[in-house]
């Protein structure tokens, strides 16, 4: 199949699932407080379709033997199950943790089950780096949930915004099922035989470095416009901006960055590149929250940039050093355990930085944030170090 065309639906159809998924923090705010939230219940409900997700992900390890083409499309309709129910239905935690870990299962069925449907179609050769910028599109796409589900909680209310991301994933399903044609997998390995992987000793240093990786990205997703209302009441000369805005442009502006690292890695090692980039975001987490109450220009373009632009640029190069370090016919178990270690990552994070956040004082202490933020910020750097002894050993 033509790359071009093959990342062009792929990225579509993640596009249209991933309406949703910062939806919730774009609003989290406001969901505390309807909800009589406390931080950590914040926390869990930011990070409960990670949950779902570690159940939903083993099923990934069976396509080398069946086209993963099915799975997005099943998890596409789940997807929708998840925000629809959410927008209809959820009246509380409880309600809402339950629906939004089925949308946890539209996220582990579409995301990286969408690296092996590239794997098995891209042209001998291209797979690495079509599946790196396929993952180099998250941020893109991502970014728009929170603009996207902020305007319309301030237009129509939270429950209409929310019935938007449900639709999409619909839609997602039937463009996989029109556009994408079927085809075998490209392996024909013992399905859940994890051995071999788990022999592999570069790909499992930069799984365990994706699971780090994920920590901190997806604490920062989950708090970030959190972050911003508190820094705008502290942080002398700060504007009245939309913070939900400021976080979509903030989250568009890695997807360059995780691109160049792909190009980067293709040419440097994908392993070397992931923990250059892991250093300096982990960094860069351990000064911005200490910092909320610099003058606002200062936090904006001195440690707020250097975090949001750096956090997401190993997304890429970490998934696609997974695949060149594995051959075709492992690359569907590969792509299981690299997306557990993901969605283990993506879990944890939101919950540490919540609990961290609480014990140190709350949402009003800049200690605080700064020591949530320091949490996530050094499993980044641990995350460096692992990327940084997988390049070694290539």
């Amino acid at each position: 199949m033509n790359p071009r065309l093959l990342l062009a639906v792929m990225a579509a159809q993640l596009g249209l699932n991933l309406l949703g998924l910062h939806g919730l923090a774009a609003v989290l705010p406001d969901f505390i407080a309807l909800w009589d939230l406390s931080e950590s219940e914040a926390g869990w409900l930011s990070g409960a379709p990670y949950i779902c997700s570690l159940l939903a992900i083993p099923v990934l390890v069976g396509s080398d033997r069946y086209d993963a083409r099915r799975l997005v499309i099943a998890g596409s309709l789940a997807n929708g199950v998840g925000f629809l129910g959410f927008a209809l239905l959820a009246d509380g935690f409880w309600s809402g943790l339950a629906f939004r870990m089925v949308q946890g299962i539209g996220f582990a069925w579409t995301y990286m089950p969408g690296v092996k449907v590239i794997a098995d179609r891209a042209p001998p050769g291209t797979e690495a780096r079509t599946g790196a910028f396929y993952i180099s599109t998250f941020p893109i796409v991502a970014s728009s949930s929170y603009v996207c589900i902020a305007w319309l909680a301030d237009l129509w209310g939270w429950r209409v915004a929310f019935l938007a991301p449900g639709l999409a994933s619909c839609a997602a399903a039937a463009l996989v099922w029109s556009a994408m044609p079927p085809r075998p997998a490209a392996g024909a390995g013992a399905s859940f035989d994890l051995r071999p992987i788990l022999a592999n000793r570069p790909a499992i240093l930069l799984i365990l470095a994706n699971f780090c990786h994920s920590v901190q990205l997806l604490a920062l997703r989950g708090w970030m416009v959190a972050f911003f209302a508190y820094a705008a009441t502290v942080s002398p000369g700060a504007p009245a901006w939309d913070w939900a805005l400021l976080a979509t442009a903030l989250t568009f502006l890695g997807a360059p960055m995780s691109m160049a690292a792909g190009w980067l890695g293709g040419r440097r090692g994908m392993a070397r590149v992931s923990a250059w980039a892991l250093a300096v975001s982990g960094s860069a987490a351990c000064v911005v929250g200490f910092a909320a109450e610099w003058p606002f220009w200062l936090l904006f373009l001195g440690p707020v940039l250097m975090h949001n632009l750096f956090v997401v640029t190993s997304s890429g190069s970490l998934g696609g050093g997974v695949v060149e370090a594995v051959g075709a016919d492992l690359r569907g178990r590969a792509m299981a355990v690299h997306a557990f270690a993901n969605a283990f990552g993506a879990f944890v994070g939101p919950v540490v930085f919540g609990v961290a956040l609480e014990s140190a004082g709350g949402v009003g202490a800049t200690g605080a944030w700064g020591t949530a933020f320091a949490v996530v910020g050094a499993a980044a750097i641990a995350g460096a170090a692992l990327a940084g002894c997988a390049s070694r050993h290539k």
